[in-house]
């Protein structure tokens, strides 16, 4: 079977999380780790070098204190693993353009009478996160992180509309957990602050203007689709349970939900396990440091403090997480992808890649190759870039480099030999305005929301002078053509070089 046709059955044959690591195990992109780990560092330690040598998803499966308790990492990180997840071809471009038809098609999930997340039940004092295996990912960190791929599931008290975001959750005590969500928020924030704003701080807000506590449910070891539309923007105010909706057209087929045992909050059928809970109406705690996505350490003084009132977990079960980093086990990559099929119109551009692990998060960069001749072709590709549509963009790159259409892109020494022979600091570098301001902590502090770009026009074509009354150019560059350098690569092993 062709790993094609093994990626357009995923869709229909993993219906949760073991499934989805059945399937990478028999592709080749899953390890088992069957040496001793430590939850103490070791294995964020361990999850972040494989990261950075482009590993394989990680079954940490002997863990101190934890025998039979399974914990797994790295297992969205890369294009072929994330093909599988939406069912695509193992192609950036096609799987944004699945993932766009899915935001836009939503499918409406179903309530279950019961499902594997409550085949074991915890409750009242026997309610401990700490009989589960939680990581302590960085050595900065203030405590053990069990909210990283998490979902935070809670419910307009209005619309009853539900909310998933994968918000960061810090253990406290055996059943005090905090949760960050989009900074810190004192004591009496009124929901109308946000009016217009989706996620769970606002049902927390709106529930705290009545003095009354917010159900709250983390849904933890979750499948790849549900752990994917967490962390995007999906408005979940302008349709019913919308995160469930959106995971339900990327799978083809409706999400299943169950309700909670101490609330009617609905929460994924198949995740590995629930902590069922409320946040407790005006009360904060400090929370972190945490190594953050920007690869930076942060916390905050008023974090929302949970109370956890019951966990339902399946028999056995295993824990999904990641450590937070600039490159990490979420496709921020996928940038590259959004980017480019927001700009396939234009001609002139044949290559985008926004560096996950320079900003990739934030899309801070992008490195466009064009085609061009003149410095008017140059100015056409910036506009298209500035001008480029859709909210899932997010931002516009705050540092963009444009390079002839023969560059490597995601070749550090191609592009920066480029800055350094063809870019005249005078001349071919432009700052200007950046119509969106970070906002992400801590960064939105140390920039104060200035908003501004730089653009560095590193192509040789587009640039000419006269020399003794010539027009002349840069001289040829001396590469492998992309061509040539592809059909080699195909017979790499052939060679006996592999």
């Amino acid at each position: 079977m062709s790993s094609s046709a093994k990626s357009n059955e995923a869709c229909t044959i993993y219906k949760d999380l073991r499934g989805y690591l059945t399937l990478l195990e028999r592709a080749g992109l899953l390890k088992r780790v069957k040496a001793q780990v430590d939850l103490k560092h070791e294995i964020g330690a361990i999850s972040a070098r494989s990261l950075d040598r482009k590993g394989p998803g990680l079954v940490f499966e002997n863990i101190k204190g934890f025998e039979g308790m399974p914990v797994v990492a790295n297992i969205l990180s890369t294009t072929e693993q994330v093909a599988i997840a939406f069912g695509t071809e193992p192609n950036d471009r096609k799987i944004c353009a699945a993932i766009e038809k899915g935001m836009a098609n939503p499918i409406p999930p179903r309530v279950v009478e019961s499902g594997p997340c409550q085949e074991v039940v915890h409750s009242g004092a026997e309610a401990s996160v700490h009989a589960f295996p939680t990581p302590w990912w960085h050595e900065g960190d203030g405590g053990q992180y069990l909210g990283t791929t998490a979902g935070v599931i809670t419910a307009d008290p209005e619309t009853g509309y539900i909310n998933m975001g994968l918000y960061r959750v810090m253990i406290k005590d055996k059943n005090t957990l905090t949760v960050k969500i989009k900074g810190s928020h004192p004591i009496g924030e009124v929901a109308t602050a946000w009016q217009g704003r989706h996620g769970g701080h606002v049902h927390i807000f709106k529930n705290e203007a009545q003095g009354k506590a917010t159900p709250v449910a983390v849904a933890i070891g979750m499948d790849p689709l549900l752990t994917y539309v967490g962390a995007q923007g999906v408005p979940s105010e302008e349709f019913k349970h919308a995160e469930y909706a959106v995971a339900g057209a990327w799978r083809k087929e409706p999400v299943d939900l169950v309700r909670c045992r101490t609330s009617d909050l609905l929460v994924p059928a198949w995740a590995e396990m629930i902590i069922e809970g409320e946040v407790l109406p005006n009360e904060r705690a400090k929370e972190g440091p945490h190594g953050e996505s920007q690869g930076f350490y942060d916390g905050v003084d008023r974090a929302f403090v949970i109370k956890v009132k019951c966990i339902t977990h399946r028999k056995n079960p295993v824990i999904y997480g990641l450590i937070c980093r600039p490159q990490e086990d979420y496709p921020k990559f996928l940038f590259s992808g959004v980017l480019g099929e927001k700009l396939k119109g234009v001609d002139a551009i044949k290559e985008v890649y926004v560096p996950e692990a320079i900003g990739g998060g934030l899309g801070l960069m992008a490195i466009v190759a064009a085609k061009v001749e003149s410095p008017d072709d140059v100015a056409k590709v910036i506009q298209a870039v500035h001008n480029a549509p859709g909210e899932s963009l997010r931002k516009k790159p705050r540092w963009l480099i444009i390079v002839d259409e023969e560059c490597d892109v995601k070749d550090w020494n191609d592009v920066m030999w480029r800055v350094a022979l063809a870019v005249m600091p005078d001349k071919d570098v432009r700052i200007g305005p950046r119509t969106d301001p970070i906002s992400h902590e801590p960064l939105a502090a140390m920039h104060h929301n200035v908003s501004s770009s730089i653009v560095i026009d590193a192509t040789f074509r587009s640039k000419k002078t006269i020399v003794d009354g010539r027009e002349v150019g840069f001289p040829r560059v001396n590469r492998v053509s992309k061509e040539l350098r592809s059909k080699v690569e195909g017979r790499w092993k052939e060679y006996g070089l592999d």
